[in-house]
Formats: C-alpha cells, structure tokens, sequence
C-alpha cells in the first residue's frame, strides 16, 4: 500500500489517517453511547418517578377507605346516624326548609365558615343532637383533609353535613342533587349495603362546593353490625392529589407528572398551562390512550403541548377510578449534555491531528491506554459500580473531555440512586418524626400473625391517640403541634425494646407493637407507664394545654390471631379509652 510514496510522508499519513479515522469512530460510538446512556437514565428516572407518585397516590387512597370503613363501624357514628334520624323525623314534613332556614339562610357566619355553627338554639331536638356529633365531624374533616362529611339516611335524606352547603337536608333519590356524583356514591351503596362495601366516585366539578373538582366516597353504617341505618360519605377535594403530583424534584426543567381520567381530561395541574387544567385540559396523546386501556412503558412521542417528550406512562386504577399516570420530560434537556460532549469531541480531533502530525506513532499509543482504562470505566459504571475514580479527567484533549462526559453520566448515575433511596425513604417514612408509616407496621404485623404459634410469647397493638391536640394546633400553632408530635415519638421510642415496633399513621395516631410479653396482662403495665410517661414528657412542650394519651389495646392470641381483628380491636379500644375520660388505656 503506497508503494510509491516515502516512508518519511507515508508514516506519518498512515498514522494520522487511521488516528483521524480512529478519533471519529469513537466519537460517533461515544456520541451513540453517551445518548444510549442519557436516555436509559432519563428512562429509569422517569419511571421511579412515575412508581413513587403511583405509591403515594394508592397510599392515599387506601388510607382514606381504612378511614371510612371505620368512622362507619365506630359507635359514634352509629349513635350520631340514630340520633339525628329521629330528630329528623320529629322535624315532620318540613325538614328541608327549616334545617336549611337555621343552619344556611340564618347561620350568622359568612359562606364557606357555616359549620362554626354549633347549635342553631331553636330548642329542637335536631339542634341537642347537632350540639352534640357536629365537633367530633368538623375535627374529623379538619385533620385528615375532607371537604366535607355526610350522613345519609336510607331514604336518601341528607341528616348532616359539615359544611352546610346547598345540598344539606335535601334528599338524594329524588332532591334537586339527584344527578350528581353525590347521589351515585349514595345510590350504589344503597342498593348493595352489604358490610365491607364502598363506592368510590372519579372527580367531577360539584356546584354546591363552589363547582370544584371533588370525589366521594361512601361505605354502608350498621347498627349492631347487622342492621342498615344509612350511609357515611367523606368528600375529598382534588388539592392533596394535586400537590402529590405537583412535586418538581427530580423533573429538571421541563419534565411533569400529570394524571388523566378517561375522559382524556387532566386531574392534575400541568406545570405549563396557565390557570386550573383539572377537568380542563385535555390530553389526547399515545402515552394516554396507551396507560387508559391498561398498558404501561415508555417511548418518546409529541405531548398535549406538541413538545418532544421522552414519556413514561401506566395505568392508575383504585375501585372505580381507571386513569392515566404519565411522567415525561422533553427530548432537548435529556441530551442537552451531549451538546458540550460534542464541541468538545471535535476540537480534540482537530488538535489531536496536530500533534500526531509531530510525535507520531508515540501519540498513536499514547491515546490507546487511557481509551481502553476509560472503556472499563463505562462497563464498571454500567454495572453500578459509582465508587470508581475517573482519574484521566484532567487531561486536555479528547479523551480528558470524554472522561469529563463520563463523570457527568458517573454523577447522573449517583444522583439517579441517590433518588431512588430518597424516594423508597419517603414513601415508608414520615418526615415530621422519621418514624415508618402505616404501611410498614402493617406488613410488620401481618409477618409477625402468620408466623404465629401457641409456642410463641403473647405480642400487643396499641393504638394511641393524643388527647387535646387538635387544640394545642389551633391555640398554639402548628409549630407547637409538630414538637409535640415528634416529643411524642421520642417517647414512644424510648419505651420500645428489642424488636419492638412503632409508626406513625397519620395526624396524632400512632400504633405500637410489643412482642415477646411474658404475659397479656404485661401489655397492659406498659400502656399505663405510656400513657404517665406522655403527660409527663409532653408537659415540656405543651405546658399551657395538658396533652395525655388515649391508649387501646389488643393481644394476640388473647383478642385475635389476625392481622384485621387485632387492629380492630386495638382500635376500638382507643375509641373506649377515648369516650371513658382520655388520658388512659383500655383493651
């Protein structure tokens, strides 16, 4: 080859040709890999992502339907439900115009603060009922975030509501609200009013809450486990949903997550539009016709907005809701990176060519080691292996600039597992008091009834709640609440031993376990020295309102050997704790 021409021009053609042809191979291989890489990345991120606000999301849900399923059972509801259906029914035949006329048209607060009313005084035994079930549902919406709290007869009647909107005291089956989402969760309860039964609705726009996105979701009330007296209905608002989805960490700059129903309309904000999108906007893209009819996967494709995205999507269903959950973010951010990867790739071409033009073939071997220690490093980083020092960085040429590329992919890959940790913390954790959540103690829980045996020492679940708490929040701020909460969990933790167990389930409810009792009357000593050591501890928080325990107790096998029924039990001892005198333990 070139026979005829001199070894003294030949050589250095030869050797600059092939670097020349070598240094754009890999480039283009780099290029390729480095894009592969990003967006293999962007993938795994997005879908983490898309887990975590799908986890937070079914968590939320379910919590709301363990809530529901046992205000229904609790002997206050059922006392409420009875109560006010007689006064109701001593009202006669004008129930609607009077309750409305004293609690709505004559209520002295102003629109959206009617449920500050307690009593109406007009002596009836409608108003003594009110006076006596309106706080516990007011702090119960208040605490865990419900819009708005009914109790409906079987008849369709509306008894109570919390906030005393324009649907209060009118009927269901044949009112003037007969064909909203309210009347439907009523209606299919109503005709299937078994135990354990709940309807969920998808959100719609209600007119009586000022026509904002709301869902309901209804469950049967029993008297005596038995018999069918009404139903109970919590009305969620779309705002916790909203914010879940709303989350920008991780998303860089233009990415989002958003829900979509099958309607193909947004229930969720988008990040990009203007104003509320919720039952607004509409998103006709592959991505959601894909996730509504129940497939999941990621693929870049034009979004809502006509933006080149990289979309990771699956379907959403809980109950009766069927919707889209899309994260996605756009094309141009993923492989921004590669941008600089490549200006700086052609200039150390060029200079590359220069200086092999002079040193030849030492260059040539010069450049082949450390490509070789780098293409180890991208298998090692490949492989997870993110402890790895890239140490020809500060090299000039192309390969320092193609180790500088490598340390970005070297730290995407960090940040990437440093989020997924984040993320799997968050979702187990609360991060008010560190403690697990319900879902950890419960899967503790469900681990320890299985694995139960008659050789094996009793364990207890306590259910505690803090008495007086919702009041040190609204005289003391939430401030004040969230150090009582977290002396509260040190205290708790304080008294756990070895394999014990505690987590915070939400608001001022924890629950305990305590494993390995000599005996079940032990359970009970513990619980006293809780409920002596809270009042104590948390006068150093709270000194101005005494916050004390309300304790319920449950032992296994003495109460239960299930999962479902210690929890039962345990929770309706609280209830018992609570109604005796608060600041004590019952089981």
């Amino acid at each position: 080859m070139l026979e005829n021409v001199k070894i003294t021009r030949k050589l250095p053609l030869v050797i600059i040709s092939f670097a020349l042809l070598s240094s754009i191979s890999t480039g283009m291989m780099s290029y390729k890999f480095a894009a592969e890489q990003l967006i293999l990345s962007a993938e795994s991120k997005l879908v983490a992502l898309l887990d975590s606000r799908k986890e937070s999301l079914l968590q939320y849900f379910d919590t709301v339907k363990r809530d529901l399923f046992i205000h229904a059972r609790s002997p206050q509801t059922r006392d409420a439900v009875i109560e006010i259906s007689e006064a109701w029914a001593d009202l006669g035949s004008h129930q609607q115009s009077t309750l409305q006329s004293l609690y709505i048209t004559d209520n002295p607060f102003d629109v959206g603060q009617k449920e500050a009313l307690l009593n109406a005084e007009d002596g009836s035994a409608y108003s003594q009922a009110h006076k006596e079930y309106h706080p516990f549902f007011r702090n119960l919406a208040a605490e865990h975030g419900y819009f708005d709290i009914f109790l409906v007869d079987k008849t369709g009647n509306i008894l109570y509501t919390v906030k005393k909107e324009d649907d209060f005291a009118t009927n269901l089956l044949h009112g003037k609200w007969k064909d909203t989402h309210l009347a439907r969760a009523f209606t299919m309860v109503n005709k299937n009013p078994s135990v354990g039964n709940a309807y969920l609705t998808d959100f719609e726009r209600y007119e009586p809450s000022f026509n904002q996105p709301e869902a309901f979701f209804a469950t049967p009330i029993h008297k005596n486990g038995e018999e069918y007296i009404g139903v109970l209905i919590f009305e969620m608002p779309i705002k916790y949903i909203n914010s879940v989805m709303q989350i920008s960490a991780g998303m860089g700059e233009t990415g989002e997550t958003i829900l979509i129903g099958p309607d193909e309309l947004m229930r969720s904000n988008s990040r990009f539009l203007d104003g509320e999108n919720i039952l607004e906007a509409s998103v006709h893209t592959e991505s959601a016709v894909k996730a509504l009819s129940g497939v999941s996967g990621v693929q870049f494709e034009q979004d809502y907005r006509g933006m080149e995205v990289l979309s990771a999507f699956a379907p959403f269903d809980f109950m009766s809701l069927h919707w889209a959950i899309i994260a996605e973010i756009e094309r141009d951010e993923i492989l921004s990176p590669l941008r600089v990867f490549v200006s700086a790739l052609a200039f150390s071409v060029l200079a590359g060519t220069v200086v092999i033009f002079i040193v030849g073939y030492f260059l040539a071997s010069d450049i082949a080691k450390p490509i070789a220690a780098m293409s180890s490093m991208m298998n090692r980083i490949a492989n997870n292996e993110l402890d790895i020092n890239i140490s020809v960085s500060e090299r000039k040429d192309e390969v320092g600039h193609m180790a500088k590329a490598l340390e970005i992919f070297k730290s995407n890959a960090i940040e990437k597992d440093k989020l997924q940790k984040e993320l799997t913390y968050m979702a187990h954790h609360d991060m008010l008091t560190g403690l697990p959540t319900r879902q950890l103690i419960t899967d503790r829980l469900q681990a320890m009834t299985k694995s139960y045996s008659k050789e094996h020492f009793p364990f207890a679940v306590m259910f505690a709640d803090l008495d007086n708490f919702k009041t040190v929040n609204d005289t003391l701020g939430h401030h004040i609440g969230d150090e009582v909460l977290k002396a509260a969990a040190r205290i708790f933790q304080e008294a756990l031993r070895e394999d014990d167990f505690v987590a915070r389930i939400g608001g001022d409810e924890f629950v305990l376990l305590f494993t390995n009792l000599r005996e079940a009357e032990e359970a009970m000593e513990i619980a006293e020295k809780l409920v002596v050591s809270i009042e104590t501890g948390l006068k150093l928080v709270s000194s101005t309102i005494p916050v004390t325990l309300s304790l319920g107790i449950a032992v296994c096998p003495d109460d239960a050997e299930d999962t479902t029924s210690l929890i039962r039990h345990a929770d309706e001892a609280m209830y018992r704790a609570k109604q005796k005198s608060k600041n004590c333990c019952s089981r």
